[in-house]
């Protein structure tokens, strides 16, 4: 058995590296698909020494993402421009700002440098994650890109509801958690009633959204993150398909709730309230009276959670929401720019919609699933860290779960892009074609 020293071990990654790197130029082009795949079907960690691992998904952006960067700079790569990259840049570089401002306005009670790993993980999250949204601005070209995408999610969607029928793991691989559900109703919903298919395919489709339907709101109706976000999801596709369905499924939905009211109330409202509803509430009071003293950059990435441990260790408890997260890691200035990137991303995927035209059932599917998908994330951010994973809480780890947001926010961007170069070509054509009947 070969025992390798530590700087064997530097020797042999390095070695390794070199050897990964032809393959990672090779595969480049794929780069979005890959971290996809690797978020969904690929549970290959990397230990930290903590319990926040580093997982596939995560190494894999950093690689491409790294690679794609020297691009920029040694090949002139096109940089995806789109509204909503300038806050989103700008969010990145307040993030690293407030890593090093939270030390240097540092309670003299917190120790040098407290947390630092958790710390070092949490600004990484903040950096990469953005940065996945940049692969997919820049690498997905059209809209067939983003359908395969999709794809992969509905190919999982099909495995994991074999599982829920089997009542137990077939796939340890599999990786369903998180907004997974979300993410497969809005799309799944949206191709039903926008993309024409053949019968046995929509039959197969409806029938695997029953069967996720049934698992996040009968066993899961304990986790409102699990059905909630979906729900929303749905209604904003079926909004956008038709008003008369809209009023159907929200009929539909209001039936159910009332027929079932019994289990929702308990489960919903007196559960929830108790174990954390007011919790929530407490843990925001109790975030603001830290945030209060760091309000212009915050306590950094990860930061709070050192004043917790310091003045109440035995009361401190997660905020399980985004927004008071951004807020309290990187401060207004941060949380500024934060609400600008939603609200520029928003506006751009919502101009898609416009632009595409009403006999493109393809594009139309893919755009509103991405606005249902926008509108619950909106939601879920609320209810946890389901956008920027918290290291105290599901870990940089969640960054398996969290990447399927900014991979579809970056294709919003990509697709943007297309579809306004196709309104510039379609308008210079008919440019051109007046002036030669002008003649």
């Amino acid at each position: 058995m070969l025992v390798l020293t530590a700087r064997g071990r530097w020797i042999a990654l390095g070695l390794l590296g070199a050897l990964a790197f032809p393959a990672l130029l090779f595969f480049s082009r794929y780069a979005v698909e890959i971290i996809l795949f690797a978020s969904l079907f690929i549970p290959f960690t990397i230990s930290t020494g903590s319990q926040s691992p580093i997982v596939a998904s995560l190494l894999l952006t950093g690689l491409f993402g790294g690679l794609w960067l020297l691009r920029l700079v040694f090949e002139r790569e096109r940089w995806p421009k789109a509204p909503a990259v300038i806050p989103l840049l700008g969010f990145m570089v307040v993030s690293v700002i407030s890593f090093f401002w939270s030390e240097i306005w540092r309670d003299p009670m917190i120790p040098p440098w407290f947390l630092y790993r958790a710390r070092l993980g949490g600004l990484g999250v903040m950096l990469l994650s953005p940065l996945a949204l940049w692969l997919a601005a820049a690498h997905l070209r059209h809209p067939r890109q983003v359908d395969r995408l999709v794809g992969m999610f509905l190919i999982a969607g099909a495995m994991g509801a074999i599982q829920i029928l089997a009542g137990r793991t077939l796939f340890p691989f599999l990786n369903t958690g998180g907004l997974f559900p979300m993410w497969l109703f809005s799309f799944g919903v949206a191709f039903l009633v926008f993309r024409p298919m053949p019968a046995g395919l929509r039959v197969g489709l409806l029938l695997m959204l029953g069967i996720w339907g049934w698992h996040v709101m009968v066993p899961g109706i304990s986790w409102i993150s699990g059905w909630l976000p979906p729900i929303a999801a749905l209604l904003v596709v079926v909004w956008l398909r038709s008003r008369w369905l809209f009023a159907l499924v929200a009929s539909i939905l209001a039936l159910m709730a009332v027929v079932y009211w019994r289990p929702l109330q308990f489960w919903v409202f007196d559960y929830n309230y108790w174990t954390s509803g007011t919790t929530r509430l407490e843990a925001w009071a109790r975030n603001w009276q830290v945030t209060r003293e760091h309000l212009l950059f915050g306590t950094g990435p990860a930061g709070y959670a050192a004043y917790y441990m310091t003045y109440f260790p035995d009361q401190a408890m997660a905020t399980h929401s985004n927004y008071i997260d951004v807020l309290a890691q990187t401060g207004l200035i941060g949380m500024g720019f934060f609400i600008w990137f939603l609200a520029a991303l928003g506006r751009e995927i919502f101009q898609i919609w416009r632009w595409v035209r009403s006999t493109d059932h393809q594009a139309r599917a893919l755009v509103a699933g991405l606005i249902g998908g926008f509108a619950g994330l909106l939601v879920a951010m609320g209810l946890g860290d389901w956008f920027l994973p918290f290291p105290y809480t599901q870990t940089i780890a969640g960054y398996r779960y969290t990447v399927w947001g900014w991979i579809f926010a970056g294709a919003a961007v990509a697709m943007g892009r297309y579809y306004r170069n196709l309104r510039l070509q379609l308008s210079h054509a008919a440019w051109i074609q007046r002036g030669r009947l002008s003649r």
